[in-house]
């Protein structure tokens, strides 16, 4: 299929919708687009496509989510795990064009169905420093480079922590934003030295952004209006969910 088509094909309008919905989710919660857009995108474009296109997406809509959170946000636990994470990143990408990603994808939904059980039934944590958030990034970066679920392992982690819905959101949206603009340049250096997704995966992905930058204002509204407790729980559903995706996709 040549460019153009695509551009106007069925497949490319229901990958629009999952890109919509998952950048009300980001502009929300402050996380969440790749658990959204996994799923729906791994069928049409295979996870290589996937992975490029929820990193090429995120990173350009982390400009724009930055300068609104870096003064609410818990910037110590934050950057560390996001440092941590870009370290491992490089390996969890590696790591995806080595192993099977059906067995990467159970992997991470069993452990991540695991922790979010505790977390379900009451379970706080309030240690680990800056050390624990270290250990929380490496996780991260090791899923997200193989799956680009770089989230659920912070967000258990800010979870447990049970700090307000502000902070935790703003927590979130710093080191998403951090990881995956260090996971889209890792993607494209991947990609010139010997093909990962392709490049017309590269401009489909491009094509997007308008509509996921739409997604992330809309969510903006909404967390505005949203009671805090509602963040809690939309949260705690949407890191279940990818779980179970990732188990059933």
């Amino acid at each position: 299929m040549v460019w153009p088509d695509l551009l106007f094909s069925d497949d490319f309008v229901l990958a629009g919708l999952a890109v919509l919905v998952a950048g009300t989710v980001r502009g929300f919660s402050g996380f969440g687009a790749g658990l959204v857009m996994m799923g729906p995108l791994s069928i049409i474009y295979g996870l290589p496509g996937a992975v490029v296109t929820v990193a090429v997406c995120d990173a350009c809509a982390a400009l724009t989510l930055l300068r609104g959170v870096w003064a609410m946000a818990d910037r110590k636990r934050a950057l560390a795990a996001a440092i941590s994470a870009a370290i491992l990143l490089p390996l969890g990408t590696y790591i995806l064009q080595v192993i099977d990603a059906e067995l990467l994808r159970r992997i991470a939904g069993v452990l991540i169905l695991f922790f979010i059980a505790f977390i379900a039934a009451g379970v706080r944590w309030r240690g680990g420093g800056v050390s624990g958030s270290i250990a929380v990034g490496a996780i991260g970066g090791l899923i997200g480079g193989a799956t680009s679920l770089i989230g659920p392992p912070m967000v258990l982690y800010m979870l447990a922590r049970d700090e307000d819905a502000i902070r935790t959101r703003a927590s979130l949206a710093l080191y998403i934003s951090i990881v995956v603009v260090t996971q889209v340049t890792l993607l494209a250096l991947f990609e010139v030295s010997g093909q990962l997704a392709g490049w017309t995966s590269w401009a489909i992905a491009a094509s997007f952004i308008p509509v996921y930058a739409a997604g992330i204002l809309l969510g903006k509204k909404i967390f505005n209006l949203a009671p805090a407790y509602f963040y809690r729980r939309l949260t705690i559903f949407l890191v279940a969910l990818s779980g179970l995706l990732a188990l059933a996709v």
